[in-house]
């Protein structure tokens, strides 16, 4: 019996002295994709002959197993490889999170003292009261007691009174403080705390061994998307751009101090190749809606977006109202209103979706703050689409997309609606300076394509006493190693290494990575499209912008020192030059109005006819001459029955594909300008024509 007592009293002890000791690991690296992330760890271990078991824990539970790789193994072999996740083992929480805990339950302390003074005085104001009655029915109380008790309870229920506001103030304000300091530890806060990865790994070897190994793995819960901040002092300045990476991650470890590499790849990308099967036509009762081909957009989903905005437009330019916009898989949503402009509260939303009437459905991941989106006519809608009825019916499809006919029934009657489908400072004695940021003398070399010295005066007046033993000014070779110890374009994707090691935690945060600073020269000018907006907008463009590796993503754009909004780079576009708009210039006036005395309708026959004829006029009311491009248009007639003749387009140029009309306008300071341009449009008169 006493040996059974002390077989169970030993067998913890030996069941935990055959538990396996966690090995200690460290992350060296971490390659951040555009969606997700491959780790890196390094960790020294001890091998014996023969069979060793190791454990890493306290790693990401999002780790994905088949992604685990091992190298530095020297001899010995790998017998297995195993990820599980440990949900007995938690992750400590950051000494900054402890803190703000720890300030909020004292706030919280705070607040349930003051709540309880409060009761406490509202408990005495009862018992005032209930004494005030039972006192105000005594028959024996003299005029002179009276107003003693009296003065007593006015005095009293003041002070209470006074001291209860006095603590809602405190209240109030705690409350607030309370807020806040939940806010920041949901900022900080990391769901993937309650659970913990870890990775077991069987090796086999012929003989003792001390390693290095180092394993990579991949998680999904991390990314990055980027953010230009782009400067333009004026017009006869190059243009300056910042690049930064916007990177963040909630894997459930912090990325302690660590090496960084951007890679512009996308691991979730389907990267299978279509393939092309040949098409038979044959008759049959069914209807086969036509395939849309998969478009590439380059869009990605930024976490930081908490409301977004824009308008909707159909693929001919026109602004559309009554489109729905919805975050996708909820019911949660907006319409646009009659200019096709929406707002839309999207915090914590991935993917919106477009849609409307006779038009493709649009899903695009929230990528910006400013979305505009054109939809594209379904060309699998129906011709025509009969619906009858009466009611609101005709209100609610009035104006839902273009081409919709809408004739209100009378009582009785049904409405009849037709859509028609289609730094640092060196340790020498002087001062290096890189594009106006100092730097250490031994990250010089390979960069150097201009050195100029400045001295005495010349350099203390532009570095103050920095620059006392003189300044060596150095203009690099190329704008874009200089935030990377180096840049790797491979076949599909680009890395930048970057130069400073980060930390990163797993929080909500958002880390800033700046990874480029360059000039670009740029083609300054005005441009106007009175039919679509009469505002006149400032726009850059930019040649030979593809060796800079854009991708696409949000901008803020400042101009002569000032924020003029948000723009967006979208290097998906198949043009030879990368178009800027830098914000609406309120000094140059542009109108366009139909001209007068013009007639509007005739009829020859069974033929309608419709003159059109617009005068637009342009007026600089800055001090300085201004390069304007204008442009309207003239519509292109899709139905042979439908004519559009005699037009008269002046000095445009006129591309008659596309019907579009440009002027290219010079015009000095206060200087006025006139234009206009007419056709005719010929259709049966029985017919309607949007025009």
């Amino acid at each position: 019996m006493k040996n059974l007592v002390l077989l169970f009293v030993l067998f913890p002890f030996v069941l935990f002295a055959n538990a396996e000791k966690p090995s200690q690991s460290k992350i060296e690296k971490v390659t951040v994709y555009l969606e997700g992330a491959s780790i890196e760890r390094t960790s020294s271990i001890n091998l014996l002959k023969g069979e060793n078991t190791f454990v890493f824990n306290n790693l990401s539970p999002d780790i994905d197993e088949n992604s685990i790789q091992i190298s530095g193994l020297g001899d010995a072999s790998v017998l297995s490889i195993v990820f599980n996740i440990d949900f007995l083992e938690k992750k400590e929480a950051s000494q900054e999170y402890q803190s703000i805990e720890n300030l909020l339950k004292t706030f919280q302390q705070q607040k349930n003292q003051i709540e309880n003074e409060i009761a406490g005085y509202n408990e005495e104001l009862q018992l005032l009261q209930k004494n005030q009655r039972i006192n105000s029915d005594a028959t024996n109380l003299s005029v002179e007691m009276i107003k003693e008790m009296s003065a007593y309870y006015r005095n009293r229920v003041t002070e209470i009174k006074n001291a209860i506001y006095k603590q809602q103030l405190l209240l109030a304000e705690l409350h607030k403080t309370i807020a806040d300091h939940q806010n920041e530890l949901l900022k900080l806060d990391d769901s993937k705390k309650e659970q913990r990865g870890e990775i077991t790994l069987k090796l086999n070897s012929p003989k003792p061994a001390n390693l290095v190994l180092k394993f990579t793995y991949n998680i999904k819960n991390a990314g990055w998307f980027p953010l230009y901040d782009i400067r333009a002092t004026n017009t006869s300045s190059p243009i300056k751009f910042s690049y930064k990476a916007n990177v963040y991650q909630q894997s459930g470890t912090d990325w302690e101090n660590v090496n960084v590499v951007l890679s512009t790849g996308d691991p979730n990308t389907n990267n299978i190749k279509p393939t092309l099967f040949p098409k038979y036509l044959n008759f049959n009762n069914k209807s086969y809606a036509s395939t849309t081909p998969v478009r590439s957009k380059g869009y990605k989903y930024n976490p930081t977006i908490r409301k977004v905005s824009g308008t909707i437009y159909d693929n001919s330019g026109l602004p559309l109202p009554g489109v729905n916009v919805i975050v996708a898989g909820t019911s949660k949503g907006t319409q646009t209103d009659f200019d096709g402009n929406y707002t839309l509260d999207v915090q914590g939303s991935r993917e919106l979706t477009f849609s409307y009437v006779g038009f493709e459905v649009e899903t695009l991941p929230v990528y910006a703050s400013v979305m505009n989106v054109t939809l594209q006519v379904n060309s699998s809608t129906l011709d025509e689409i009969v619906v009858t009825g009466y009611g609101s019916i005709d209100r609610e499809l009035s104006g839902k997309a273009a081409g919709v006919q809408v004739t209100n029934g009378k009582p009785g009657q049904s409405t009849f609606v037709r859509i028609r489908g289609m730094g640092s400072l060196t340790a020498s004695n002087q001062l290096y300076i890189v594009d106006g940021v100092p730097v250490d003398e031994s990250d010089l070399s390979s960069i150097i394509k201009d050195v100029r010295v400045l001295k005495n005066s010349e350099a203390t007046s532009q570095y103050g006493s920095r620059g006392r033993n003189g300044v060596v000014v150095i203009t690099m070779k190329s704008g874009a190693e200089m935030n990377v110890s180096a840049k790797e374009e491979g076949l599909t994707t680009t890395r930048f290494e970057i130069r400073e090691k980060y930390t990163i935690k797993s929080n909500a945060e958002i880390t800033v990575i700046e990874v480029d600073n360059f000039e670009l020269p740029a083609i300054f000018q005005h441009y106007a499209a009175p039919e679509l907006n009469e505002n006149v907008f400032l726009t850059a463009t930019i040649k030979d912008w593809e060796k800079y590796d854009f991708l696409t993503g949000e901008a803020n754009i400042y101009f002569e020192g000032n924020y003029a909004g948000k723009s967006y780079i979208d290097p998906q576009a198949t043009a030879d030059s990368l178009n800027l708009s830098l914000g609406m210039d309120p000094n140059i006036i542009v109108k366009r109005e139909k001209l007068e005395n013009f007639k509007s309708k005739s009829f020859l026959g069974g033929t309608r006819i419709v003159d059109k004829g617009y005068k637009i006029e342009v007026k600089n009311n800055k001090k300085t001459t201004i390069n304007l491009v204008l442009e309207d248009r003239i519509p292109i007639s899709e139905n042979k029955e439908i004519k559009v003749e005699d037009l008269k387009t002046g000095t445009a140029e006129y591309n008659d594909k596309t019907g579009i009309l440009r002027w290219k306008l010079h015009l000095q300071p206060n200087a006025t300008d006139k234009k206009d341009f007419t056709y005719t449009v010929k259709y049966p008169k029985f017919k309607k024509v949007s025009l």
